[in-house]
């Protein structure tokens, strides 16, 4: 099997994982036990699979509540259809390696040092990504008062909303493009041939150009930077055509107006990495 089709198998696993999880905040509400006689409200924000979530020990979950999270971090991840292995191993040095099962070993080793060394390690800990930093972006995530995505009925479909900073910030500073590219939508470089699509529907988006391909998949829709207005989480990869090389994350767009186009949401600068602005 070539590196290519290998990563795309890797990308195709992942999109089964995520059966299309866009998630729905729901807001339930009870008693305060601090006053048992009164009747004030604690708000509990749910979050609503549409599709049911499958861990590495059979367990599933449909939905997943904010103080569901930190338990739901010891729970072995499913590696897509590789039933034959539970988990990834990281390296710090030759002689210095953990295997790790859950969000919590995981997250736990890479603060340590510990990383993956081999291009299958590094593969595999992609299926580490995603949950991890749902778990992550959920802990941190509202309910939006303004919903300009929503409302709008508008995706990551909608090439003409979609910065192509995105792609371009990927692509080695050797390759032919300049800051004039940040100002311009990923249908645009689709019109003038930059840009292949390879696959699109309503929430996963795959594109070609430049030796690289790029794949999105939208997760879910809530406030993560506590402005009051929705934004959308995706998780993304992209790998060189003609390379060994694969990278994958998650990153956070917004849309602050009904005309507006969808902005990257960048992370504060402590967690901010030094190229590309994944998040969680």
């Amino acid at each position: 099997m070539t590196t290519m089709k290998f990563f795309r198998s890797i990308v195709c696993l992942l999109a089964f994982i995520l059966c299309s999880q866009n998630v729905h905040v729901q807001q339930s509400f009870a008693a305060d036990p601090q006053s048992p006689n009164k009747t004030p409200q604690v708000s509990k924000v749910t979050f609503q699979l549409i599709e049911k979530m499958q861990f590495g020990d059979g367990t599933t979950v449909e939905s997943i509540a904010k103080d569901e999270i930190d338990a739901l971090r010891n729970r072995p991840i499913r590696l897509g259809l590789n039933d034959h292995i539970d988990g990834v191993t990281l390296t710090k040095t030759k002689n210095d390696t953990v295997y790790v099962r859950t969000c919590r070993e995981y997250e736990d080793a890479r603060k340590q040092g510990y990383h993956p060394s081999s291009n299958f390690d590094f593969k595999m800990s992609f299926f580490f990504m995603y949950p991890c930093g749902l778990f992550n972006a959920l802990e941190k995530a509202s309910s939006p008062k303004q919903k300009f995505i929503s409302d709008a009925k508008v995706s990551i479909a909608n090439l003409e909303l979609l910065p192509f900073e995105m792609f371009a910030e990927n692509i080695s500073r050797k390759s032919s493009w300049d800051k004039r590219d940040l100002e311009t939508t990923y249908q645009q470089k689709v019109d003038n041939q930059a840009l292949v699509i390879t696959e699109k529907s309503q929430y996963v988006l795959h594109v070609e150009g430049f030796d690289m391909g790029q794949t999105f998949q939208e997760v879910v829709r809530a406030d993560f930077n506590n402005d009051g207005i929705e934004d959308v989480l995706l998780f993304e990869s992209h790998h060189i055509i003609k390379g060994t090389f694969a990278d994958a994350g998650i990153i956070v767009l917004t849309r602050k107006s009904m005309n507006g186009k969808f902005e990257v949401l960048r992370p504060p600068k402590p967690q901010r990495t030094p190229q590309f602005p994944y998040w969680f």
